[in-house]
């Protein structure tokens, strides 16, 4: 039977309504399993974190400060040497070379005193390590006695004066330090290490006259040290340091000096950081 125009129009618009309402589901469908394949790439990113790229939290950067300081260390500058009070001097075979001697027993010695200038790495949020350069200048006043030998032998005539002795080393110090407390205000950290140092200059100013006699010294000059340091931060780049230590020389056949009379001494450094 001819089925009339009007009911197949109305039968085909039933179809393409029946087929809508099928693709939409299947629509739907495909969105929540896009949806749940992200969740699972998010996921995922959790447990594999090279594949973060730029999502990846950055280690925090390595502390360094730059430091310029100040040494004085405490001394009785008016020290006898170490062989007792004052006796007659006995009598000494004549010289070989040019050269002074020590003929009182006692000396004047003046503090000694530093400069130098730093670095300091952080190696973890509490420990950090510390190198640089450092000249110190060392100087005493003694009674002694100046003889000058020819290059044939001879001998001039000894001149018994005041001998100013004055010394020049230049040292690397290392450091370890250890952040006791740490905050935006103050910095209180414990820290020890040692100094390896070569005298660049030994000289001796006959006064009252214009000799002046140079020697070589040879060798370095080896020291430990330990103490407490207090550092002051006077804003985010820029702190003021007081490290106040207990510093021991070590016998390595240097020229007399307060350090060879009194190797156990007491020392405060003074100076600027400046923080990267």
């Amino acid at each position: 039977d001819d089925v009339p125009s009007d009911a197949s129009e109305a039968m085909e618009t039933v179809s393409d309504l029946t087929e809508s309402v099928q693709e939409e589901p299947s629509e739907a469908k495909q969105k929540a399993t896009e949806n749940v394949d992200r969740k699972k790439v998010t996921d995922e990113r959790v447990y594999f974190p090279e594949d973060w790229g730029e999502d990846e939290e950055k280690k925090p950067a390595r502390r360094v400060s730059f430091e310029l300081s100040g040494l004085a260390g405490t001394n009785n500058t008016q020290s006898q040497n170490r062989i007792g009070p004052m006796k007659r001097p006995t009598a000494s075979p004549a010289p070989k070379e040019t050269g002074i001697e020590e003929t009182s027993t006692k000396g004047s010695y003046n503090i000694p005193v530093s400069f130098g200038a730093g670095v300091k790495i952080g190696l973890s949020p509490r420990w950090s390590i510390g190198t640089g350069v450092r000249y110190t200048r060392l100087s005493r006043q003694f009674y002694g006695k100046y003889t000058k030998v020819g290059t044939d032998g001879s001998l001039a005539n000894p001149i018994s004066s005041d001998i100013h002795n004055l010394q020049q080393y230049i040292g690397i110090p290392v450091n370890a330090y250890c952040d006791i407390v740490s905050n935006d205000m103050i910095n209180l950290y414990a820290y020890a290490g040692g100094t390896a140092e070569k005298c660049v200059s030994d000289r001796y100013s006959v006064l009252g006259t214009d000799i002046i006699h140079k020697e070589n010294v040879d060798g370095l000059q080896l020291s430990a040290n330990a103490g407490i340091g207090v550092e002051f931060l006077l804003g985010k780049h820029v702190g003021l340091y007081i490290d106040p230590s207990l510093r021991y020389y070590f016998n390595n056949g240097q020229p007399k000096s307060i350090r060879t009379v009194q190797p156990l001494m007491l020392g405060f450094e003074m100076g600027i950081r400046a923080r990267l």
